[in-house]
């Protein structure tokens, strides 16, 4: 059972990582995801460590929220659970780290460093925008007949296939679980597609000058939304910035080469 504490609106936020400890390390998964796909990062890193992963609201052990699902929201469930705690080292992938960019900015130190890994920021106009991406989340298989079968899907091809084996069974054991219909998945496809539309519909690229802190941004150099003028422009939205670009892996960097990323976080530390 995971440990949970409050979130925004009294949500139960489901937390993995040293729970009965304050966390020096706040790590936030991307869309459609789950907390316990940090765990090989923490063991490379070092698992001694005091840290926290969070399920996103509709996600993993959290469920619930209502829709939309704004990712302002999320930024504030990232604050109600920290609650007290500051100087903490915010890591994040995609959706996640951007609601870590905006926690900072609506509360400042509140982190004392943030690795944030492809962060997904769009520049203005902002609003809700149904995009292609949230089409294909919407129609996603949802149930397979059992762990085995779900497994053999991700390993026989699309981009799960570059991914770590270690990072791979925990998403099938944690995003995915026994239900009715077999082994199901725990986010809802339209709770998955209502996240991307809500992507642009926040304003925090405009407010990224505000963040103070370090920050390392995170990209991979075979990324399909990271790349040229895009990734040279958010870099240069914030004021204290190191870009570190890690060759032949793509926007799941996290999944597929957790080692390195354990190296970026242990080098900022």
């Amino acid at each position: 059972m995971a440990t949970r504490r409050e979130g925004h609106g009294g949500l139960p936020i489901a937390l993995d990582g040293t729970t009965d400890r304050d966390p020096e390390f706040l790590y936030v998964h991307a869309n459609g995801f789950c907390k316990e796909l940090w765990r090989p990062v923490v063991e490379h890193l070092d698992p001694g460590r005091s840290w926290w992963s969070m399920d996103l609201r509709g996600h993993g052990d959290t469920g619930g929220g209502s829709f939309p699902y704004r990712w302002h929201t999320v930024a504030l469930d990232v604050l109600a659970i920290l609650g007290e705690v500051r100087g903490v080292v915010g890591v994040g992938h995609s959706m996640g780290g951007a609601s870590l960019a905006r926690a900072e900015i609506l509360q400042p130190g509140t982190f004392r460093h943030l690795v944030l890994i492809e962060p997904i920021l769009f520049p203005p106009p902002h609003g809700r925008t149904d995009i292609p991406l949230a089409d294909v989340a919407q129609h996603r298989r949802s149930v397979f007949p059992d762990r085995e079968a779900t497994h053999r899907r991700f390993t026989r091809g699309g981009p799960y296939v570059t991914w770590d084996p270690s990072v791979l069974d925990l998403y099938v054991d944690h995003a995915w679980g026994p239900g009715p219909g077999g082994w199901e998945i725990k986010c809802d496809p339209l709770v998955e597609a209502d996240y991307y539309r809500e992507g642009n519909n926040v304003d925090t690229w405009d407010r990224l000058p505000e963040i103070e802190v370090p920050v390392t941004l995170v990209a991979g150099s075979e990324s399909d939304t990271h790349t040229g003028p895009y990734l040279r422009a958010l870099e240069g939205r914030f004021t204290d910035v190191e870009l570190v670009v890690i060759q032949d892996r793509g926007h799941l960097v996290p999944m597929e080469a957790p080692s390195l990323i354990a190296d970026i976080v242990r080098r900022v530390v």
